[in-house]
């Protein structure tokens, strides 16, 4: 075996070895799941049983706690995402995804709650929540499968 083809198996070795690591931990998706079900359930919980003040600065501090697991993340896996996931061909779909998931989801609370339809509302939450986990798990395994891939464009 030559030096060149030794290199490159070695490189593909390091490239499985990093995308193995990348797998998302239970407790992560679990958090996020719950994060996203509450600031989904804000706009419902806020005329009745919490007062609009203490309903604005509950979000800011769901969103820290997102960052914060996303910082716990970074420290378990060993691997730094990066905020916009351009770097990995196979991830930049997602961002649609998610973009029109976010709207889906706040507009059809907004309906729902508008015409008295709670239930449904809640539901409706719920179903975000879970597709929200399975969007973080797409984009993760989209990541992966580019790492081994060696597609990672390079800033």
């Amino acid at each position: 075996m030559n030096d060149g083809s030794r290199d490159l198996q070695q490189l593909q070795q390091q490239r499985t070895a990093l995308a193995q690591r990348l797998r998302l931990p239970w407790w992560y998706l679990a958090a996020t799941a719950v994060l996203i079900a509450a600031v989904l359930a804000l706009p419902f919980l806020q005329p009745r049983y919490i007062s609009e003040e203490v309903g604005q600065s509950s979000l800011p501090v769901l969103i820290l706690t997102q960052i914060g697991l996303s910082r716990l993340l970074v420290r378990t896996t060993g691997v730094k995402y990066r905020g916009r996931n351009m770097t990995y061909p196979s991830a930049r779909p997602v961002m649609w995804v998610t973009l029109a998931w976010a709207l889906t989801s706040v507009a059809g609370e907004h309906v729902l709650l508008g015409r008295g339809h709670s239930v449904l509302a809640i539901a409706l939450v719920i179903v975000m929540a879970a597709a929200a986990v399975g969007i973080a798990l797409w984009q993760n395994a989209a990541i992966r499968h580019d790492i081994r891939q060696g597609r990672a464009v390079s800033r």
